[in-house]
């Protein structure tokens, strides 16, 4: 190939590489114009054009466009901050219950309700509009709801057996006279059996109830150490016990909040799933109406 066929075969390639530049140049340009116009809609638009086009436009996705997004890809967390404001306050009136901290530039907690010892229940994601629920949290609530059909609590049974430990615990507190009393009585008895002279058929029987007695002044002896820990065991279970019930208060308010916002915990799980769509579609109804004015 001569040096004139390769200027002819690359000959559009400056045409081609000063329109892709533009391209990029306009694209950068639109995000900026949109960042300094407060125009969210359209952010949202140039971050993702293909989810946009499918889910707010409901256009084929089989023909995917352009997108240039990661030109400010190292931007995520500026981008999140600015995108943050308008969707928190539509989360506001939404979810009423969640409360935000911006614990760093973009990086939103979010916690369930603003009572007292209300629980981190995880992140929102403002750039692809999502929460990102911690997910023992949202399983521990999930499980909550699921279990009220059969009137029980996710916490119930361990409760019951830590208040049966602690009854078992108090009996044997309270039996300590009992277990004294009886221990005695075995002390007497193996005085008794080791004063006994039995005639050789006899020994074995002999030695028989003295390892009998042994081993329950040995089991008596365990008790006993049980009973002395019993009442800093005692305390240890109802202090867990505290935690677990206050823990099933938290899930009962946050159960009032969902059904009082949403109905169900299934219309809260599908206005999650579906919150791109819903938050894009009351910006571009802003959109229509700011243009109307």
């Amino acid at each position: 190939m001569d040096r004139q066929t390769e200027t002819d075969q690359f000959s559009q390639n400056d045409d081609q590489l000063s329109s892709a530049l533009n391209q990029k140049i306009t694209y950068l340009n639109d995000l900026n114009d949109s960042v300094k116009n407060g125009d969210d809609l359209k952010i949202y638009e140039l971050m993702d054009p293909n989810r946009f086009a499918t889910e707010l436009k409901g256009e084929d996705s089989d023909q995917p466009k352009a997108s240039f997004f990661g030109l400010a890809s190292d931007l995520n967390a500026q981008l999140s901050h600015h995108l943050s404001d308008k969707l928190i306050d539509y989360l506001g009136a939404t979810y009423p219950f969640f409360y935000y901290h911006e614990y760093e530039l973009g990086k939103f907690n979010v916690y369930f309700g603003n009572w007292w010892d209300h629980r981190l229940f995880g992140q929102l994601d403002p750039i692809n509009v999502r929460f990102d629920f911690a997910e023992d949290e949202y399983n521990k609530l999930s499980q909550s709801f699921s279990l009220e059909t059969d009137n029980k609590r996710v916490n119930d049974d361990e409760m019951r057996q830590l208040a049966e430990k602690n009854e078992y615990l108090t009996k044997l507190i309270q039996d300590q006279d009992k277990r004294d009393q009886r221990k005695e009585a075995i002390r007497q008895q193996l005085k008794e059996n080791e004063e006994k002279s039995p005639m050789p058929w006899e020994a074995g029987k002999v030695k028989e109830e003295r390892q009998r007695l042994n081993d329950e002044m040995l089991e008596l002896t365990k008790t006993d150490e049980q009973a002395t820990n019993g009442r800093s065991t005692i305390k240890q279970n109802e202090n867990e016990i505290l935690v677990l019930s206050k823990e099933e208060t938290i899930l009962s308010l946050e159960k009032q909040n969902i059904r009082a916002t949403f109905g169900s915990f299934e219309a809260f799980i599908d206005n999650n799933n579906h919150l791109y769509t819903k938050y894009l579609q009351s910006l571009d109804k802003e959109s229509q109406v700011s243009d109307g004015e």
